[in-house]
């Protein structure tokens, strides 16, 4: 993978660009600095790192600095404008399926396809995904890493090994867990009330319905929060058409 990353004047010295919120320029240099060689970026790793709010994510997405995908994952659409890299440093990206449905027009990426059509051809892909074995024991990693009492390991391998959670219901599991550490039950008395994992896996309870502690609007429900900043009708209607793909999104 190349290890410089570049900006073009063009993009972020435009005056569209320099309008932006301090904080949502921060997240678009970000981005360029983690994406893979492709442009690709987890926005979900960006947030942990630096604690950008979802609005940041929403402006950029309505000004098309860029594209978000069901699975979660965004790109930065002006990354060919940005990056010259040498193609025997590059390292293929590993989101192959959201990178077949973009074009380049003028060295920017874009649908190729209209989004019904890219919703069902990134269903199918899963499908075929979910018809390989599953790696319990990555899926099992992913889960002892986020749940925040470590204790009755073993009988969390075991749950996994019996239950087998696949890719989606892993994602809907660790998406819940995050919101569980929100809760006020999870944050009193240094998290003395959280259960044991294995209690937390036997009993379902990424199903439970609650109350999250500063519980934040989700996507598309409610109106930027910053009065400086203003999104024309055609930038509002962009984000309404692409709803779809915050549905499963690792924004949460």
């Amino acid at each position: 993978m190349a290890q410089k990353r570049m900006f073009d004047k063009k993009v972020v010295g435009s005056d569209k660009f320099i309008e932006l919120p301090n904080s949502t320029k921060a997240l678009y240099f970000m981005a360029g600095m983690e994406a893979d060689d492709k442009g690709f970026f987890q926005p979900r790793k960006l947030q942990r790192m630096c604690g950008f709010s979802e609005d940041d994510f929403k402006l950029l997405i309505a000004k098309r600095y860029f594209i978000a995908f069901e699975s979660g994952v965004m790109v930065v659409t002006d990354w060919n404008k940005n990056n010259w890299l040498d193609s025997r440093r590059i390292t293929e990206t590993e989101y192959v399926d959201e990178l077949k449905l973009l074009k380049l027009i003028n060295q920017k990426y874009e649908f190729l396809l209209e989004n019904g059509d890219a919703k069902q051809m990134l269903s199918q892909n899963r499908i075929e995904e979910n018809r390989i074995e599953y790696n319990i024991y990555a899926h099992f990693e992913q889960f002892w890493k986020a749940y925040p009492k470590k204790v009755s390991k073993q009988k969390c391998i075991k749950w996994f090994e019996k239950n087998k959670p696949n890719e989606q219901e892993l994602k809907i599991m660790l998406n819940q867990l995050e919101r569980f550490k929100q809760t006020k039950d999870w944050q009193k008395e240094n998290g003395q009330f959280i259960p044991y994992p294995d209690t937390w896996l036997r009993n379902r309870r990424w199903e439970d319905e609650f109350e999250i502690t500063n519980k934040t609007p989700k996507w598309l429900n409610e109106e930027i929060k910053d009065e400086d900043v203003k999104l024309s009708e055609e930038e509002l209607e962009w984000l309404k058409s692409i709803e779809w793909k915050f549905k499963k999104s690792c924004i949460i």
